[in-house]
């Protein structure tokens, strides 16, 4: 009964979000936008990259550190320090974490079951030793963990390891190192949970300074049928701690609640794969899947989450008159008994629910990663573009409008498809919005704001809803580094209506007839470019509709046993708010028979060049 009635759900969502997924199609493909890729020395499976600023890069693999200039590499080889693991799989230093720490690079490894950190001191890494140092990388590649650096402190969720390499705490998030006291989470905070992304959400006073940590819990309170669920936790940064002595370095603050991405009718993802912090908004962006491997992203306003932490009853919890309610940041110690029933209850009553109780989008596509822009455009307004990456290596740029999302264009950075790893935007240009993407095998740098795959025309670039693109100086550009602006409504076809590119007239933009002489009888296919999978297509005999096309590999084709007529064959398109547009027009006039012979070899030379193929 469980299995139909979930076989039925997932047909009824599928079924309910089948008209937007139509918008969720990328409209066009671009292949190698990259302003830069390049292959790394040699393949690196459990690679991890650190952008130390945009023109140097520094990339982990196994028992080296990669430096690349975007001009030259360099490699630093980092070896473990023995191999008292012989035969294991990963009996090997594998480097996890990179980073710049009190001015000098870092780089911490699994160091064959043993991990250890190295800094780097002139042109060699040398080992650290320090009380932190095995907290900074799992024992082999693969483990969950997370790894929160923020200004001089620096945050951790792998646990200490004994000296036989078993794990001698629970699942925490401690602080290693930074200004003290070192605090830690404690109690039930966390129950077997597989972490995604933590951050800081700075306050207007130091003191209201919290981190937000993400990750996937096993649901034990059993409130939903799931047994796992996307969990947000909150603690206060700069809290004091509790009044108690011997908890003094525990945070006292600490509280979860769970994530919901969906709506209110039930419809949930369950699923949470990423986290981005759109700081200037305060807005956090949520990439979720459910178990058929469809995709949503939500937004949570950073100020409704305070909400909810701040007013929520603690779940199991009968204290309801408790002076000082947990959770609170504040210049004072927490009193013993909000800090005990913090520690007791941590997981709140209320969830969180996303900006205005519905998601950013929905789709069918299983994305993996994601990363969130903002730019005004020439009527004032913000236009957001969330950048989502594919489990096979490919990008979607997809513009959040008023009437909901749209994926305005695909991206393939790579010459070879390969599970991107990595995908960081550089906040510090504001002339170029550049996103740099990295695999096990290649990294690239993408130019967001690249315009060449809206050029063709005037029409074009204005239809593809990009935000970064303009129509001026005869091409689609940049917006960023234009002075004089667009000379348009990025929202408006207004410039470009004297242009007329739709029947019955034929403006200066429309595409060449072509015309051919064929012989009867004959089998043909004509074919017509169909770039945007957003739009439908279909063939006309003069102002008579043929048939409707469903595009293949990007084009659309009209197949026939003979030339019924002679006369005018005319490819239309027509996408969602859209005029429709004349994409291919072909004319035909009959030969008559007696010439076959003499004008075979002729029709085939003129024919194949204009893709009007004899089969």
């Amino acid at each position: 009964m469980n299995v139909c009635l979930a076989l039925i759900l997932g047909l009824c969502i599928s079924l309910s979000y089948t008209y937007e997924n139509v918008r969720m199609k990328p409209r066009l493909t671009q292949l190698n936008p990259g302003d830069c890729t390049v292959a790394l020395p040699n393949k690196q499976p459990n690679a991890m990259f650190y952008l130390d600023n945009p023109d140097s890069l520094y990339i982990g693999g196994e028992e080296v550190v990669y430096h690349y200039d975007f001009s030259t590499w360099k490699e630093y080889p980092i070896k473990a320090e023995k191999y008292s693991c012989r035969g294991k799989d990963f009996c090997r230093n594998f480097v996890t974490y990179v980073t710049r720490n009190d001015g000098y690079l870092m780089a911490c490894g699994t160091n064959a079951y043993s991990p250890a950190c190295w800094k780097l001191d002139g042109e060699n890494f040398e080992k650290i030793s320090s009380s932190w140092d095995g907290q900074l990388s799992p024992r082999y590649p693969g483990l969950n963990y997370n790894i929160l650096k923020t200004g001089s402190e620096t945050y951790s969720t792998i646990p200490k390891q004994s000296n036989n390499g078993a794990s001698t705490k629970k699942a925490t998030f401690r602080k290693l190192f930074g200004k003290e006291p070192l605090r830690f989470t404690g109690g039930d905070l966390l129950k077997n949970p597989l972490f995604v992304k933590s951050l800081v959400v700075e306050g207007e006073e130091e003191m209201q300074n919290r981190i937000f940590l993400f990750f996937m819990d096993d649901n034990s309170e059993r409130r939903t049928t799931d047994k796992r669920v996307p969990m947000i936790a909150r603690m206060c940064k700069e809290e004091k701690g509790s009044e108690k002595p011997d908890e003094r370095y525990m945070f006292s603050t600490a509280l979860k609640s769970r994530l919901i991405c969906g709506n209110q009718e039930g419809q949930y993802y369950n699923f949470l794969q990423d986290i981005y912090f759109l700081e200037s908004q305060d807005l956090i962006y949520g990439l979720f899947t459910n178990p058929w491997n469809h995709s949503a992203v939500c937004s949570y306003k950073t100020e409704d989450i305070e909400l909810v932490f701040s007013t929520s009853d603690l779940f199991g919890s009968t204290k309801k008159d408790l002076k000082i309610r947990p959770g609170q940041c504040r210049s004072e110690l927490t009193p013993q008994e909000t800090a005990e029933e913090a520690g007791n209850h941590p997981e709140l009553v209320d969830w969180i629910w996303p900006s205005k109780n519905k998601t950013v989008f929905q789709t069918l596509d299983y994305y993996r990663k994601l990363v969130v822009d903002e730019i005004t455009v020439v009527n004032k307004e913000i236009s957001r573009v969330i950048i989502v990456a594919t489990d096979d290596g490919i990008l979607h740029k997809i513009v959040e409008q008023v009437d909901g999302a749209m994926n305005v264009l695909e991206m393939k950075p790579f010459n070879n498809m390969s599970k991107i790893l990595f995908l960081d935007l550089d906040l510090n240009n504001r002339e170029q919005r550049v996103l740099y993407v990295g695999s096990a095998q290649e990294f690239s740098k993408v130019r967001l704001d690249d315009c060449r795959a809206y050029n063709k025309s005037c029409s074009d670039c204005v239809l593809s809803k990009d935000p970064y693109c303009g129509w001026f100086g005869g091409e689609c550009q940049s917006i960023l580094n234009n002075s004089t602006g667009p000379l348009h409504d990025l929202t408006s076809e207004a410039l470009c209506e004297q242009k007329s590119e739709t029947l019955p007239q034929r403006g200066s933009m429309s595409p060449p007839l072509t015309e051919n002489k064929v012989l009867p009888p004959s089998v043909f296919y004509i074919t017509c470019p169909a770039e945007s999978k957003q739009a439908t297509y279909w063939w006309t005999y003069g102002d008579n509709l043929m048939e409707s096309c469903t595009p293949h590999n990007g084009k659309c084709d009209l197949i026939f046993d003979k030339i019924k007529a002679p006369g005018e064959y005319r490819c239309m398109e027509k996408e969602e708010g859209r005029k429709q547009r004349l994409v291919s027009e072909f004319k035909f006039s009959m030969e008559n028979s007696s010439s076959r012979m003499r004008h075979s070899w002729l029709v085939a030379l003129v024919i194949i060049p204009v893709c009007i193929n004899i089969v």
